[in-house]
């Protein structure tokens, strides 16, 4: 056979059929080793690759060397052919699970010994080929590590990019008190906080998320920093204390009309607000942010009024401004939905109101409602998780 590509080895006590398989054997193109045991072949085998092993051997030493692990290395490195009396053909089931690529009736036949040859050759290929895609495979993932690895590399050069555009944490200006923190479900976060407080008066903050998570969502966070930042530069420098004393008027519909812009298939969702803390109004736009925002006063947590729709999907929608008058003592809480994943109870209305009672009950001072709201403590979340917590007078 010409395209034969290793011996046959052929393992049994020497006896006149095992002659005749080799002579036979060598008839049709083969070269046939006589082995005693495996273990010859094991160590003979290694400069063939993938060659034809033929186990000859009684009935009585059959069954125990289904059970025997250098078989199952046999068989990892070589294909096995089982040969069997009629009467052992029950143990052809168990080699046959435990491997081998054939079985072999005593006596066989020249043309069928040749049939089963062109079976295994036909293997063999299949074999090489496949251990020839693995090693490829081995390649492959390989190269994979390592643009996973330049990909991790690159996003947590992102998160400190991102981390580098986050405001101070915390600001303190007179009796008030502003900080936050964010928690990424991945490197980079679709949820971003951004506050200032300008001209010695005013407190411009705004909370947003981004839809989706990764990449994609950090880009438009850092798009939302550049676009805010430019309208409070423009109102700080001209010194406008009436557009300021106005804010965040107009500010969600500016955002709308350049997200949808950009076309990139984002929204968000945000609250955005001025405080002037001469008068302590505090005025506020709420772009379906949920949960909305929290006051906690006096011990006790409610929602403030406000909703809206989502920022960056509808080209004509509008958004109205609250305002409200904080008390000396208060917080505000600014949560991003992920919190809501926190949350044991199953529908958001429970959710909602076991949030409450939990900030009441931790609201005793500032440092209670600092450990409270903490999300450092988190390991992976499913979702971006941030806060940001103003506080005055506690």
């Amino acid at each position: 056979m010409s395209d034969n590509e290793g011996s046959v080895f052929v393992v049994g006590e020497s006896d006149a059929s095992i002659e005749r398989l080799i002579e036979m054997l060598e008839h049709v193109g083969y070269q046939a080793v006589a082995c005693k045991n495996l273990k010859q072949v094991n160590f003979r085998a290694k400069e063939n690759p993938l060659p034809i092993v033929v186990l000859s051997l009684s009935s009585t030493f059959l069954p125990a060397l289904v059970e025997d692990p250098t078989l199952t290395t046999c068989i990892e490195e070589s294909l096995v052919v089982g040969v069997l009396n009629e009467t052992d053909l029950p143990i052809a089931i168990d080699l046959f699970r435990a491997g081998v690529a054939d079985v072999w009736l005593q006596g066989i036949q020249e043309n069928e010994l040749q049939e089963s040859l062109l079976r295994l050759e036909q293997t063999r290929k299949l074999r090489v080929q496949s251990n020839h895609d693995g090693k490829k495979l081995e390649i492959l993932n390989a190269e994979l590590e390592k643009s996973l690895r330049m990909l991790k590399q690159d996003q947590l050069a992102g998160l400190e990019v991102q981390k580098s555009l986050m405001p101070e944490s915390p600001l303190i200006f007179g009796d008030y008190e502003i900080s936050h923190s964010v928690k990424p479900s991945l490197y980079l976060s679709g949820d971003f906080v951004g506050y200032n407080f300008v001209l010695g008066r005013y407190l411009l903050f705004y909370f947003a998320d981004v839809s989706g998570h990764g990449a994609s969502s950090a880009f438009v966070t850092v798009l939302l920093r550049f676009m805010i930042g430019r309208v409070i530069r423009r109102h700080t420098t001209e010194n406008d204390h009436v557009a300021l004393q106005e804010a965040p008027l107009g500010l969600l519909e500016h955002i709308n009309n350049q997200i949808l812009a950009t076309d990139l298939g984002k929204h968000l969702t945000i609250v955005a607000g001025c405080l002037d803390t001469h008068t302590s109004v505090l005025r506020y736009a709420v772009g379906a942010q949920l949960p909305r925002p929290i006051l906690i006063t006096e011990g006790k947590a409610q929602y403030l009024p406000g909703k809206g729709k989502p920022v960056g999907i509808f080209e004509d929608a509008v958004w109205n401004v609250e305002q409200i008058l904080l008390p000396e003592r208060c917080a505000l809480v600014l949560l991003s939905d992920g919190v809501l994943d926190l949350v044991p109870d199953k529908n958001l209305d429970d959710k909602e109101q076991t949030l409450l009672r939990y900030l009441s009950d931790s609201s005793e001072n500032a440092d209670s409602l600092k450990n409270a709201l903490s999300v450092d403590i988190l390991e992976t979340p499913q979702d971006d998780i941030s806060m940001c917590l103003l506080i005055r007078g506690m």
